[in-house]
């Protein structure tokens, strides 16, 4: 009999390839599991092939670190400081045999990066490196278990206040840039005043990319080039500024702006610093009664929830809560 109850379970004992072939047990807490292991068994030889029970896969953490790093890391646009980021992950866990990770473990390093001061934010992102590296083997057929990440659901953060600048605030900080160090500052920042761009994008702009009263931004952050049309008088100040082609900005313009605005005595909150250009120019946009889908679209987006941020500030957000909304009866009998 294949099946049968011991003191332990239901134990499975049988020799899938033949009477001279290895012999199986295995134990079972069901007798259905234990029944679903020997028919797995049976199938696998149903075609005339032998048996060969799998071995034990004995690679570790680091391993499959390097093989998500050669298959797929590679190609990314961070991916020496993802690599590296990932080798330290590994290393704070002992980098330990792949196939002995639970997802307890997976929560004990979350938990670990917490007490060690790391945002939750930066925690939800090394818990999601760590998954993709399992996902990229489950897909190359190189892990055939549970992704042992998989289990950790990302820790809930609070929405972050958007901070823009006012228009006697934008007045400022530009009168401020005129004093700038850096004489390309000012027009990088204008750049992304006036076109929703990141610092990066518009610090790394090449002449190739202006043309014709727009600007094309590529490598951009999700990787999808955009274009965005510019004012006559900006496209004339770009052309007269830099070359036709190559960079426009071949100085980092960074630390000038941050004197810029210390000068101008603009508080930001923290990581906000020259991202606060680009909220600026999507809030300016909203309030001014621009539509939703070409904001994102300027901004590029991939997902309308980015751009529902700045939803509220559109003129005519909610207004129906004003127009079809129960209004209170003041100085009147009301029957009871």
């Amino acid at each position: 009999m294949a099946i049968h109850k011991t003191q332990d379970g239901w134990k499975v004992d049988l020799r899938p390839n033949g009477r001279d072939g290895k012999r199986i047990r295995r134990t079972f807490k069901t007798q259905a599991d234990a029944r679903r292991f020997e028919n797995r068994l049976l199938a696998s030889v149903a075609d005339g092939s032998r048996y060969a029970p799998t071995k034990k896969d004995r690679r570790r953490l680091m391993d499959f670190v390097q093989l998500w790093y050669d298959m797929h890391g590679v190609s990314l646009r961070d991916s020496t400081a993802r690599l590296g980021k990932l080798r330290q992950l590994a290393t704070l866990m002992g980098n330990p045999v792949a196939a002995t990770i639970t997802p307890m473990d997976a929560s004990q390093l979350r938990q670990k990066r917490l007490n060690d001061g790391r945002s939750p934010n930066t925690v939800n992102h090394d818990i999601a490196h760590l998954r993709a590296v399992f996902n990229v083997a489950i897909r190359l057929g190189e892990w055939h278990d549970k992704n042992p990440f998989a289990a950790i659901k990302a820790i809930r953060l609070p929405e972050s206040e958007l901070t823009y600048l006012t228009e006697s605030q934008i007045t400022l900080l530009f009168d401020s840039l005129q004093h700038a160090r850096n004489p390309a500052t000012a027009l990088v920042a204008e750049i992304c005043l006036t076109t929703g761009a990141r610092w990066s994008e518009a610090q790394t702009l090449r002449g190739e990319n202006v043309r014709h009263c727009r600007i094309t931004y590529v490598g951009t952050k999700n990787g999808r080039n955009r274009t965005v049309p510019i004012a006559q008088d900006l496209y004339d100040r770009l052309r007269a500024h830099g070359p036709r082609a190559g960079r426009l900005f071949p100085h980092d313009c960074y630390q000038s702006f941050t004197n810029a605005l210390e000068r101008a005595g603009i508080q930001l909150p923290r990581g906000q610093r020259t991202h606060v250009l680009r909220h600026t120019f999507a809030s300016h946009f909203m309030m001014n009664g621009g539509n939703l889908l070409t904001l994102q679209k300027i901004l590029g987006h991939q997902s309308i929830q980015m751009t529902m941020r700045y939803a509220h500030l559109s003129p005519d957000h909610l207004s129906e809560a004003v127009q079809f909304g129960p209004k209170p009866r003041r100085g009147q009998n009301v029957d009871t």
